[in-house]
Formats: C-alpha cells, structure tokens, sequence
C-alpha cells in the first residue's frame, strides 16, 4: 500500500541491473514489497541463519540442489534469487553474490537489507516513509474499519513518522483503545506497540530496532545512543562523533538524510535514548551538548551585530537549543537568548519574547545580552515603552562592543516610542562607538540606523549623509536584511524628496533579495503602497496596504501611532478607496508588487511615454499614433502629474526602470 511507485522503480532496476538492493529501516516493507514484485523466484529467508558458514547449504535448499552444486544449478538458466534480511549477513553475503553473479551470466539477485551490500554493480532502491495519505490508509484498513478516517488518524501517522510497521502495529490498538488514547500513549510506544503473534523480529517496534543496534560494533552503538539528546537533527561533523561513524550509521538506516542533516526517526531516537539512560550516559551527552550550543552562542553574544556566518549554525539548531535550554541553568540565558535572535529572523516575535520573560532578572554574565534581545523584539512590535526600558538597561551593563549593541536596540528603541530626537542622539552614540570598538560591518549597520532614524526625525541632510557612506556596505554585506533595510532607508529618502520614480525602484530591489522571513521586507510593500497611492493608483495601493496590515496583525507587530513610518504609510492610504479585490497571501504578496503594474496609464498614455523615452518630438510621435500634437502634450502632462515628475528626461528615465522589470 502506497508503494506504487516503488514497484514499478524496482521492476525498471532489475530490467537494467542483475543486483538489486532494496534497503531501508527494520519495518519499512522492504520482504513486502519483494514479495509483491518477486512472485516467481527463489526466496530465501536469512533471518534465522546465525552461521554464515551455512549460506550456501541454506541457498541450496531452496534451490533444490547439493551445496556444492549452486552455481552449477544457475548456470545457464533466468532465474531470480531473492536473498531476504541480509543485514546481520553482510559480509558474507556480498562475496558469496558476486561470486553467483560472475558465474551465472542469467542470474539475477534481489536483496532486502537495512544497509547495502557494497559491491560493485548494486542498483539500490531504499524504501522510507509512505506518503501522509497512504500511512492514514493503511491504519484505517489495518484497524479493520474500527476508525475511519481523520485528522487525528494522520497525526498518528506523522507522529510514527509513517513508518509501516509502527502504523499497523498502532493500528491493532485502535478497537479497543481509540484514536486519543492511541495519541496519549505514544509517547510510551514499546510499550504500545506490540503484537505477540508478529514474526519475531516484527513483532514489537523495540525488537524491531534492538536488531539493527545489536548489529553495530562498539563505537558506532555510542554514537547511536547519544545523537537521541538531538531532536532537532545534526550535521554530518555532529560534536558527538565523527563523520565516519554518522555515513556507517545512515548506510544501515540507523540515521536518515534530511537535507544537508541527518535526524534519527523519532521511535528510533526514543529506543537510542532508552539505551542512553540504561546507560548511564546521558548527563555525560547532554553536558557535552551543551558545551558545543553554548560555544556557537557566544560567538552570537560577542558581536555587536551577529552575521550570517553567526546566526545560520545556530539557526540550523533551533529544535536542538530548545531541548537544550534548561540541561544546565548556567547557560539557559545564553541559549535562549541565541534562539530568541534565530527566531526573530523567521518573524517568530512572540515565541522569542515569551521565552525571555521569565530571564530578565536573572543575574550573570549574559543577562544584558538577554536584555538586548529582548529590547529588540519589543521594538519589532511595537511596544516602545517596554523596550525603552529593557534597552536602558542593557546599557548599564555594557561597555566596548557590547555597548554598541544596547545603545542601537536604545536608539531603535526610542524611535518605536515616538521620541525620534532622543533616537537620533543615542544613533550618533551607537556610531561614535562603532568607529572606536567595531568592525566595518558595525560600522555599515551603525550609520544605517542612525539614517533611518534620522529620516523619521525629519533631518534629511543627515539621512542622506549617512547612507551615501554606508550604502555600498550594506548592498555587499552578505546579510540579507542590512541590504534590504538599506534600500527600505534609501527609497523613504527618495519619498520624502518627491522622487516616486527612485523611491519605488528603491523598494522594488529590497524585495528582490531573499530573507529569512517576509516581515524583514514588509516595510518596502508598504513603500510600493505609498508610491501607488500618490500617484493614484487606487486599487494597487488598497491591494498592497490591505495585505501589509493583515500581515503584521498575524505576525504580532501591528502598526505603532507613533512610529513615523507606519504614520506616513497610514496618511498616504487614508485617502485610497476600499479594494474588494481578493486578499493577497503571504506568499502572494511579494509576486505582486514586484509585478509592476501597468499602473494609472492608459495603454495611450504608455505608448506616448515609449515614444517620449525614445527621443522623438511630440510632432513625431502625433505622426506615429495619428493624433494631434496638443493631444501628446496633453498625454505627457497627465502622466508627469500622475507619476511625479517634471520634465521629460525624468519621464524617459522612468520608463527605462519600468520596462526593464516588466519586458515592455
């Protein structure tokens, strides 16, 4: 069941290869699905065989010939030899395979194995889970019509990672047991999962597993115990051991690819943990865990202003930090304040600042960091008397580097609580600071801050002196947001100086860049909104600001009225009529703005301005579109007015902009 695909791959493998291995973890429906596709073969079953001396006698048996005499019995003839459970075999049956195939130029072989046989010429197949619907399916039919289906039926599934066995081994509790109590004892699911009259090896989950652990050596069972404190996954150089051990472990379905990570199926990591505890080792595990997250983590709380290089190791443990969080009480605010600043980068506002609460009083060497994060996140939504105070005291915590970072999250601080002159003073103290104590990428993010602020204080000399020092480091810097902040800060200088054209090519390119969440570029629609409002562009302004408003309430960083920004993006939209277009999604929302619209001109009014763009007079483009010249000049008027230009130079420059992004 839901294994189609699968079917008709492994017939195609052994059309084109004459060694096949179907591989993949204890209880996936690997002898199944053989079973399925080898209904005229030679079966051999290796799981009871405990001597691999006894290979070729057991093979022979099957065959119906002398031990000595197999090859000789294959020589010549089609045949398919299916060798199922290989596993605990393998060194001996690879050898003994190729030792069949070299010889039997007509033979074929199929092998089911938790790892692969490793010789040349295998084709593999490996079977993991089954699709979400057909996992529902197959405990709906193994309940024998005791449930139908539901959504808790597929939670089920997905909380057994819709692995078969597990499925149908649940599935068998569900007459007498029920669908909640099913989800309740999950977490105790050895227990659960059992099934007295299931083949041996099948039948219980924990048997099922302890046969592929009791098949690793030594070293690779340590390491198998102790990536279960690793919910969240790891990479392949995991601090817990080598590269080597983690490629052994994911060639015998021990640990699956994810990505550029690894993760062990969640009821094969609640076995590992088991024997981790039995152990004696999971304080050991989980001390060094720590060590490793707490290490990433200060390098994140050393820096003024953490970089990508910084934030993405620790992004890519995310689940891990927060099983970490409370192993050693020492290291819970660094932690948590590294996860806050991951969090805050996909948007997650809220999570960040509920997890930082409970820490802002709690004294030690990262408490300002904590206070700075938490600053920050307050800031993001909006309450500015909240972050003013969690900044201040940062602040008196701080000194050096650091200090340029709780004076930034001040300064931004004091803006979100209206008070633009008292940003605009503590900006200029972040970049006094930065130009003694910080990198030039301190630098760049400094002289930014203080012009975004500066421009909502109304100082547009400043503002402009600023970015022209720091707008080509922000555009080179690698972090996504500093650039998008940068051209957000550049198109509200070009609003605020009447140059619609510039202002919306400004914004246009901050969405452009990819970014760890669409709040990072939610300011730059709304410049776009702005821009189409004043040039009377009704609906796509009602169409943009409409989304941009939903988006922050769903993200908890409603507009602020006080915030400059959010005032003058409310004051442009007051005019604009309701839109009853339908409302734009997440997802929607970026592929419509970039898609320039054709705007407030007329399909005339755009073939006027190709022309005007062209160089041609207004007597050759009357001559080319069969119209007077009083009704091109008119044209060219409407449209200066419309777009927010003077002259036609600036008219030609705005249609170069306009039909590079949209082909026209």
């Amino acid at each position: 069941m839901g294994r189609g695909a699968e079917l008709a791959r492994l017939a195609e493998l052994c059309r084109t290869s004459r060694l096949v291995t179907l591989h993949g973890p204890g209880g996936a429906g690997k002898t199944r699905l053989a079973r399925e596709f080898a209904s005229d073969s030679y079966w051999v079953d290796l799981a009871p065989l405990t001597d691999p001396g006894l290979l070729p006698s057991t093979v022979a048996a099957v065959i119906g010939c002398p031990s000595e005499a197999v090859e000789v019995a294959l020589r010549g003839r089609k045949a398919l030899l299916v060798l199922d459970n290989c596993e605990h075999l393998v060194d001996f049956v690879a050898p003994f395979v190729v030792a069949l195939l070299t010889r039997c130029a007509d033979l074929t072989v199929l092998a089911t194995s938790r790892e692969a046989l490793d010789v040349p010429g295998e084709a593999l197949l490996r079977l993991g889970p089954l699709p979400v619907p057909d996992a529902a399916r197959l405990f709906v039919e193994r309940a024998g019509g005791a449930v139908p289906f539901s959504p808790a039926v597929s939670r089920i599934c997905t909380e057994l990672d819709c692995h078969p066995l597990s499925i149908e081994l649940a599935a068998t509790r569900a007459g007498f047991l029920g669908i909640s109590e099913i989800l309740e004892r999950l977490q105790d699911r050895f227990t659960l999962l059992v099934n007295e009259r299931g083949e041996p090896r099948h039948r219980d989950l924990r048997s099922t597993i302890g046969w592929s652990y009791d098949l690793l050596d030594p070293a690779e069972q340590a390491l198998f115990r102790r990536l279960s404190v690793l919910p969240g996954g790891f990479g392949a150089d995991v601090v817990l051991g080598s590269a080597d051990l983690v490629d052994s472990l994911a060639a015998k379905s021990l640990v699956v690819a994810s990505g550029s990570r690894f993760r062990q199926l969640e009821s094969i990591r609640l076995f590992a943990h088991e024997q981790l505890v039995a152990r004696g080792e999971l304080s050991a595990t989980r001390d060094q865990v720590v060590a490793w997250l707490a290490s990433l983590a200060s390098t994140y709380a050393s820096q003024a202003f953490p970089t990508l290089d910084v934030l993405a190791p620790l992004d890519a443990e995310r689940d891990n930090l927060l099983a970490a969080l409370h192993w050693d009480p020492s290291f819970t605010p660094l932690l948590a304040a590294a996860l806050a600043a991951c969090w805050r980068e996909r948007g997650q506002f809220t999570l960040g600042r509920a997890l930082l609460d409970p820490l802002l009083d709690v004294d030690g060497p990262h408490r300002s960091t904590v206070l700075a994060q938490a600053a920050v996140l307050a800031t993001d939504v909006g309450d500015g008397p909240r972050a003013v105070s969690l900044a201040t005291s940062a602040c008196s915590l701080d000194s050096g580097v650091a200090l340029i970072r709780s004076t930034s999250r001040l300064a931004g601080a004091l803006l979100a609580a209206g008070d633009a002159p008292a940003a605009a003073v503590n900006a200029r103290s972040a970049l006094s600071l930065a130009r003694r104590f910080g990198r030039p990428f301190d630098l760049a993010v400094c002289l930014h801050n203080l012009a975004y602020i500066a421009l909502h204080a109304g100082d547009l000399d400043e503002a402009s002196a600023c970015l022209e020092e720091c707008l080509p480091a922000c555009l080179s810097a690698r972090e996504p947001w500093l650039r998008v902040g940068a051209l957000h800060s550049a198109g509200t200088l070009a609003l605020e100086s009447g140059d619609l054209s510039a202002a919306e090519s400004y914004f246009l390119d901050a969405l452009r860049f990819e970014t760890s969440h669409l709040a990072r570029k939610i300011h730059s629609v709304e410049g776009l909104a702005v821009v189409a409002a004043l040039r009377g562009d009704c609906g796509r302004a009602a169409r943009l600001g409409a989304a941009t408003a939903r988006l922050r309430l769903d993200w908890g960083m409603p507009p602020r009225a006080v915030d400059p920004w959010d005032q003058r993006v409310r004051e442009a939209l007051a005019q604009v009529p309701s839109s009853f277009a339908a409302p734009l999604t997440e997802d929607e929302v970026v592929a419509y703005a970039l898609a320039v619209p054709l705007g407030p001109l007329t399909p005339r009014e755009r073939d006027v301005v190709r022309f005007v763009a062209e160089g041609r007079s207004s007597k050759q483009i009357a001559a080319r579109l069969r119209i007077t010249e009083r009704t091109v000049e008119s044209h060219v008027d409407n449209v200066r007015t419309k777009l927010g230009l003077s002259t036609r130079a600036e008219l030609g420059a705005w249609w170069s902009r306009f039909s590079r992004r949209t082909g026209h």
